[in-house]
């Protein structure tokens, strides 16, 4: 049987307000430019980075429910890797995530995959990409996290 599905509406008003949030939020003064939350969390050492991931993973987890297509949700999986891995570069990172919205990016792919969608009746999602993809994110993060321990240890020790 094939059927066209309509993404729910609701589902996608909270995607759209969730990746504005995080990406774009609040204006910059003087500027045309916007930032969101996403670098304003990851200020906080490692439990920022995972929070991000958690807010940016759950946008994932919701494209998969409204039946985007397996290459789509590996996509975005992989942007938010990007956004993930350089965020946890102290300093570097904090700035990257202000000019990579990984979110709105996702958001994009996504609303560009769902009108396209048929037969998602009999469409499955694989997750073990995405698992691997968002395992190997968390991974990075905790690594990221104990080597900035460490330095952080070798300097005080230093200065002691």
């Amino acid at each position: 049987m094939t059927a066209t599905k309509t993404p729910n509406p609701k589902t996608l008003k909270r995607i759209r307000t969730l990746s504005k949030l995080l990406d774009s939020a609040i204006a910059i003064p003087g500027t045309k430019y916007k930032i969101g939350l996403d670098p304003i969390i990851g200020l906080v050492p490692a439990v920022g980075d995972y929070l991000s991931l958690i807010l940016s993973g759950y946008v994932i987890f919701e494209a998969a429910k409204l039946g985007a297509k397996q290459d789509t949700l590996v996509k975005m999986a992989l942007n938010l890797l990007v956004d993930s891995v350089v965020g946890t570069v102290p300093v570097a990172g904090d700035l990257f995530d202000v000019a990579w919205k990984a979110n709105e990016a996702n958001l994009k792919l996504l609303e560009q995959d769902l009108p396209d969608q048929t037969d998602l009746d009999n469409a499955s999602i694989d997750w073990r990409p995405l698992i691997l993809i968002l395992g190997a994110i968390a991974l990075v993060i905790l690594l990221g996290g104990l080597l900035t321990l460490w330095l952080l240890k070798l300097v005080f020790n230093a200065l002691a």
